[in-house]
């Protein structure tokens, strides 16, 4: 994590008077909230970017309810791509995001953090994220070529559209997540388009059609997701990552010379770099947090069945006291 230096005397005092004009967490005297036995940190908003996809949603529902039931805080949400969120924690419109995969933020990661721009590495968020190219696996009874990519070639009308043309479909999600797959296809020889679904939820309506109907589809996905136990899928294998690729992804989108699979990804969480001076007990709990993949499926589950995202975080807060109880307690240590 990057941590900031503070000089003495005078300089801290504008410093700290500077930080707190211009992040979007606004401090107060901290108290004790009246009848709750938590601190009244209600002065202070907390402010969270919301990705548009589930586990994103789910970390902060979590999140969320900690910070306003055990810490006092105010807290509010903002809908925003991955891309944009850097530059908005940068400049203390956002004060945390809790959810950044590594392998397609590496320029980011570079400008904001390491150089020190406004914006602090948060910690590991103890989820693993894995993206790739996936099928339903009854496609292999008939093909079991398809299990990796060499076996795609040949193959590539098996996925065609009415949008793909002559090339066979590769279903993605939003044009916001951050993806390599038009240049992996390319790059590997293969006949297949992009097409993009439009969200997450588009996405999964096109998986469900095909899996109802045992038909064809390909499609960029990931793991954790809820759909992954609803749904049999088979990740492709594809080419290992490289230095070349890992190189050829920090350039800017669309990576034209990436050519492998995707890494396995350590997510993390990341913060306004005022953060932890204007709300100290809500950045301790925030960098304490950790949870599995199988964690957060169970609130993006409940999420996905339309529950509200405050009641799928409030039943597995319920239910696993264990897990989340020393994130508060780091909170309240920090609290003094």
């Amino acid at each position: 994590m990057i941590k900031r230096r503070w000089a003495l005397g005078a300089l801290v005092v504008a410093l700290a008077m500077f930080a707190a004009a211009c992040s979007d967490v606004s401090s107060s005297d901290s108290g004790s909230a009246a009848g709750s036995g938590a601190p009244d940190n209600s002065g202070t908003t907390i402010t969270f970017a919301i990705n548009p996809w589930v586990g994103s949603e789910a970390n902060v529902a979590v999140a969320q309810r900690l910070l306003e039931d055990k810490l006092g805080y105010t807290v509010e949400t903002k809908k925003i791509d991955e891309y944009a969120q850097f530059p908005a924690l940068a400049k203390g419109q956002l004060d945390a995001t809790m959810e950044v995969w590594p392998s397609g933020h590496a320029t980011d990661y570079k400008k904001y953090i390491e150089s020190g721009n406004g914006v602090v590495d948060g910690g590991e968020l103890g989820v693993t994220g894995q993206i790739g190219w996936w099928i339903p696996s009854y496609m292999l009874d008939d093909h079991p070529e398809l299990a990796t990519w060499e076996g795609l070639k040949g193959n590539e009308d098996l996925f065609k559209t009415a949008e793909s043309g002559s090339a066979g479909q590769i279903l993605d999600g939003a044009p916001s997540f951050v993806t390599f797959d038009q240049s992996i296809a390319t790059n590997l020889g293969l006949n297949l388009k992009v097409v993009y679904a439009g969200s997450e939820d588009a996405q999964l309506a096109a998986l469900d059609a095909a899996y109802q109907k045992k038909g064809p589809i390909l499609m960029y996905f990931w793991t954790p997701h809820w759909a992954q136990q609803k749904y049999d899928l088979t990740m492709i294998e594809l080419p290992e990552v490289t230095p070349a690729c890992e190189e050829a992804a920090t350039a800017p989108a669309p990576y034209p010379d990436y050519a492998c699979g995707y890494p396995q990804d350590n997510l993390y969480k990341a913060y306004n770099l005022d953060l932890q001076t204007n709300a100290p007990a809500a950045f301790a709990l925030l960098s304490a947090m950790q949870y599995t993949n199988d964690d957060q499926n169970i609130v993006g589950l409940g999420i996905s069945n339309k529950e509200d995202p405050a009641d799928a975080a409030q039943q597995w807060i319920d239910d696993n006291p264990q897990v989340w109880q020393p994130w508060v307690d780091a909170g309240l240590a920090a609290q003094g």
